[in-house]
């Protein structure tokens, strides 16, 4: 089409490079492609989704390469340009931990009616920390705007600086089918003389060269709103009721949100940065906020939109240029004044924004004295474990008891490995002095028995860490007991005295409060993943810890939102590790 252009400068060179050379990495991980962008990579104007340019480039990748593992992300929200990504940034793109192919930048719509100073400083920031970050990646700016946006102009300087390749498309009056293909086309002609170029070579770091400007964002991120402290009036812990369809990337950033629906109560936020921002969500009861940096004079900071009929995603600054070496007071309250048009004055802040640091309330704490702190702020979790239990570990009892050395190997996936993030460890050893727990998380994300089972595996993952106690659990068994049987046979045989427990699953995307069926023990003579591990247990003498119920329990009863315990929409936080952890120390615990 007329008016599109290519800058090819460093090029795709590196993408399916990378694709490739993630194939044979251990444990076989898969190749990830992640676009942040705005509404074109949310995919407006497109008919449906399978015809946006993300769609379309992502498939084109799988065509060049059909044999090969690829993951892509859509962190697309509209609105915020490169302002908000790059605080979005860290979670968005710098986080993945599988090989990054490719990072398609897509912001310079949004950016159109940026200040360019700071916008240059975001985009900037946001080039650097992925370089950082993943040096072997290939970054791609798309520009989906008029060709005479004066945000392309600074666009264009950063790519050029950082040789980043990039594709504009003069969007004229509107998005449609044939922008997207347009767009997609370019992008794989990139692709097509990258693949050229490289020619099963593998792919090499790209450089990074001294800042363009003065203050790039390189340090911006999100920050639990619960860094901050907070008077009586501000509600922690509370349902993000935002609709998901809204925005796809932001949703699973803050699992919950604090609100504040009265005027007056403090938040207060210590950092060091030289930006501070919040993020939520604004709706048609929402009140604007105040702020005050430093002990200095309160700033009225309007949030309110008049019009809006649902809540929808919005980010606010609340101050910048300040001294990012400094440690600086942020005083945060709903203002008094109930916005004209608005029902209400409800502040909803599922983060803060800061280009800087703000320092762990736990600083300097014990790794035993940080978990106990944590629990202590949670509502105790009410657990009797069965009088029965023990059956199957007496010579792990023995050793707690008495004295020794226990060697604990954990298998299985990534909530087996949050697990034993709980440092549960420390808990058994407090109650039982005599022993020292040596716990080895032999996990890998997404696997279960059905792949330790393997020729070879199971030493490799359980055996030469010569365990006394074999833990397996996690959510990815695929419901295939029978594939953990396996891998209990193979240890047995190699290490008759090593002792087995089986964990029922916890956590993942599962919401104990929304299932009706929901029962604390399962049916010992049901069909259900559960009720068979249950009797697997029973038929190979391990001992089988429900962890479903009492996890499942604490979630129900909480007065705290789901997300309260999760630090995305499978995984858990601290809080979430805590429950576990607590659950095997009460199941430890001396009769």
């Amino acid at each position: 089409r007329a008016g599109d252009d290519v800058q090819v400068r460093g090029g795709l060179a590196n993408c399916l490079s990378v694709l490739a050379e993630a194939q044979t990495a251990p444990p076989g991980l898969a190749g990830r492609i992640v676009y942040l962008g705005g509404a074109f990579t949310w995919g407006q104007g497109a008919s449906r989704d399978a015809l946006s340019y993300r769609a379309l480039t992502t498939a084109a990748v799988r065509k060049m390469a059909p044999k090969m593992r690829l993951v892509d992300f859509d962190h697309s929200l509209a609105g915020g340009g490169s302002w908000l990504a790059a605080f979005r940034t860290p979670t968005d793109v710098v986080q993945h931990y599988m090989p990054l192919c490719l990072a398609v930048i897509e912001l310079a719509a949004d950016d159109a009616a940026e200040d360019s100073v700071r916008g240059q400083a975001a985009l900037e920031g946001i080039v650097r920390q992925v370089r950082r970050a993943h040096p072997q990646a290939d970054m791609l700016f798309v520009y989906a705007c008029p060709a005479d946006s004066p945000a392309i102009t600074w666009h264009e300087e950063i790519a050029k600086h950082y040789d980043i390749a990039s594709v504009s498309i003069d969007v004229g009056a509107a998005l449609n089918d044939q922008m997207h293909a347009a767009c997609a086309a370019a992008i794989r002609g990139l692709l097509e003389k990258g693949q050229a170029e490289a020619a099963g070579s593998k792919p090499k770091k790209h450089p990074l060269p001294k800042p363009l400007g003065k203050t790039p964002m390189e340090t911006a991120r999100f920050v639990a709103y619960e860094s901050a402290d907070f008077e009586a009036g501000w509600k922690t812990g509370q349902e993000n009721t935002l609709d998901e369809r809204l925005y796809r990337s932001a949703v699973g950033k803050f699992r919950s949100v604090l609100v504040c629906e009265q005027a007056g109560p403090l938040a207060t936020l210590r950092f060091r940065a030289s930006t501070v921002g919040w993020f939520g969500s604004v709706g048609p009861d929402s009140g604007d906020l105040e702020c005050s940096i430093d002990d200095g004079p309160w700033q009225l900071k309007t949030v309110f939109q008049a019009g809006r009929e649902n809540l929808v995603p919005q980010a606010g600054l609340l101050a910048e240029g300040l001294d990012p070496a400094a440690e600086h007071v942020l005083r945060l309250r709903v203002a008094e004044q109930i916005p004209t048009g608005s029902s209400g004055r409800t502040a909803r802040i599922g983060c803060f924004l800061v280009n800087g640091t703000v320092d762990d309330r736990y600083k300097g704490l014990t790794p035993l004295a940080r978990i106990d702190a944590v629990y202590k702020a949670m509502e105790p979790l009410q657990y009797m474990p069965p009088a029965d239990r023990w059956q199957f570990i007496p010579k792990t009892m023995e050793r707690l008891r008495d004295g020794g050395t226990l060697r604990i190997v954990m298998l299985g996936d990534s909530i087996v490995n949050d697990t034993g993030s709980s440092q549960y460890e420390l808990l058994l050893e407090r109650m039982y002095p005599r022993c020292k727990v040596e716990k080895i998380r032999s996990v890998r994300g997404s696997t279960g028995c059905w792949w330790y089972k393997e020729e070879g595996r199971v030493n490799e993952w359980v055996l030469k860490h010569g365990p006394d106690l074999l833990m397996i659990g996690g959510i990815s068994q695929r419901d295939d007991t029978e594939s953990i049987r396996a891998v209990i046979h193979q240890v047995r045989a190699a290490r008759p005295q090593v002792e087995v427990m089986l964990m029922s699953p916890v956590f993942g995307g599962y919401d104990p409060r929304a299932d009706k069926e929901w029962a604390y023990d399962a049916d010992p003579k049901g069909d259900s993943y559960r009720s068979r591990l249950a009797r697997l247990a029973a038929e190979e003498k391990a001992e089988f810890v429900n962890m479903t119920g009492p996890w499942g329990d604490y979630i129900r009863h909480s007065d705290k939102a789901r997300g309260w315990y999760m630090r995305d929409p499978v995984h858990a936080n601290e809080r979430g590790f805590q429950i576990l952890g607590r659950i095997l120390e009460k199941y430890f615990a001396p009769k």
